[in-house]
């Protein structure tokens, strides 16, 4: 059941579920700082026969990372990078595995009677390549988009966004992108990243979906420090010609997110995947400059989270507030939120109105990574990875830019989560 304030679906990562978490129960103060607002963790990973004697003896590592829901909320789609490796496998090596998205009965998933086995998974949908990232679903609801972030074995090789059909959850386009030709690499790299290795591919990480211009998709690409925009009705074509521009940022972006209107496009510089440099900045794209292959679709580039030339903030993920007059920033590095004022920033001027520095219980280190808003909050996942459910969230107010409330226990290292409103909104 959704709750009066909306409800949070959390992904687990290295915890093979996810957390359904309310957020008026996260805002009681007793509940403050425990995982008491926690629904309900449903699996969002498959059992396994390793032994081939038809009895489940395992469950796969998944690694859910990233969370999308209807606007009708009937179904969550949970994007698990390693698919249906095994844990052990997982551990040994997080890249390069097939990828899988787990199809949630969202009602089901709130049920408390559903915690901890496979009772709310619809299906489960393999995307037939590797290390899918991000996810995003069309305007008109009706395809699931997701990105293929790496080749079979490697953090490497990633150059698709592949089409799921949202009605017969199968395949129905496999989208190229464009790669590097001046890279002398023509196989995706043994290494890990950053190494110099990196740059013939894009390796796709975040990706939204502006409905404005016809369909505009927007696909974060960390193995390049820009942005991949194809027009969407090609791209559920699979056409090779969805492509229609790049828009370069600071360095390889990943979080991403676009405004209500549609009309912007905000997205967090990370690293680069071929230096050991880190990222400190937000760009703001122009979706309508975008589509019609302009040159200066990037309206701007804020520095973040306190960044310095020392230590870079490393931006993990962005989201706008409700009306679109705020973006909401985490970083990664230096253990900050940025709330920054939208209109300041596109016009040059200073717009950073809030930096936090939230706490993990315990004086844990905090790490921000993924945000959802929901109404007047920020919901900011955090913690290091520390073992089974010692991730959190921050619930923040972004008026005022306090933290009014946190949550423990949601996962280990997650990701990123949705944010499901009340239905009076």
């Amino acid at each position: 059941m959704i709750g009066p304030k909306g409800t949070l679906i959390v992904s687990g990562r290295w915890d093979d579920n996810v957390a359904i978490v309310d957020i008026a129960q996260a805002l009681l103060p007793e509940n403050d700082g425990t995982p008491n607002a926690i629904l309900s963790r449903p699996r969002a990973t498959p059992d396994l026969d390793l032994d081939g004697d038809g009895v489940p003896d395992a469950r796969a590592s998944g690694q859910p990372v990233a969370v999308a829901v209807d606007v009708a909320a009937r179904h969550a789609y949970v994007v698990c990078h390693s698919g249906d490796a095994t844990p052990e496998g997982a551990a040994a090596y997080q890249h390069g595995h097939p990828g899988l998205v787990t199809v949630l009965d969202v009602a089901a998933a709130t049920d408390p009677a559903h915690d901890d086995t496979l009772g709310a998974v619809v299906e489960f949908v393999s995307t037939g390549r590797t290390g899918p990232v991000g996810c995003a679903l069309t305007p008109d609801g009706r395809a699931l988009l997701v990105n293929c972030g790496e080749a079979e074995g490697s953090e490497d090789g990633g150059d698709e966004v592949t089409v799921i059909d949202v009605a017969t959850r199968r395949v129905t386009a496999r989208v190229p992108l464009a790669l590097n030709p001046d890279h002398p690499a023509r196989s995706p790299s043994p290494h890990d990243s950053p190494h110099e290795s990196f740059g013939h591919y894009p390796n796709p990480t975040g990706i939204v979906i502006s409905p404005r211009a016809g369909g505009v998709v927007f696909v974060g690409n960390g193995g390049f420090s820009d942005v991949s925009v194809l027009d969407l009705k090609a791209a559920l074509a699979g056409s090779a010609e969805a492509e229609i521009n790049r828009v370069a940022v600071e360095t390889g972006p990943f979080g991403m997110a676009l405004s209500p209107d549609g009309a912007l496009v905000a997205v967090a510089s990370r690293e680069s995947m071929s230096r050991p440099t880190e990222g400190g900045t937000v760009s703001i794209i122009d979706v309508g400059r975008a589509a019609a292959r302009r040159p200066d679709a990037e309206l701007a580039r804020i520095p973040v989270g306190g960044t310095t030339d020392e230590m870079p903030s490393r931006p993990f993920g962005v989201a706008f507030s409700q009306n679109g007059s705020r973006l909401v920033v985490s970083c990664f590095r230096t253990n900050a939120i940025s709330i920054l004022d939208v209109a300041a920033a596109c016009a040059g001027k200073a717009c950073e109105l809030h930096r936090l520095y939230p706490e993990a219980p315990g004086g844990a280190t905090p790490r921000p990574r993924g945000i959802a808003v929901c109404g007047p909050y920020a919901c900011v996942i955090g913690g290091a990875k520390e073992g089974a459910r010692s991730s959190l969230v921050w619930v923040v107010d972004i008026a005022a830019g306090t933290v009014v409330g946190t949550v423990t226990g949601v996962g280990n290292e997650s990701y990123f989560l949705a944010a499901i409103p009340p239905p009076s909104t």
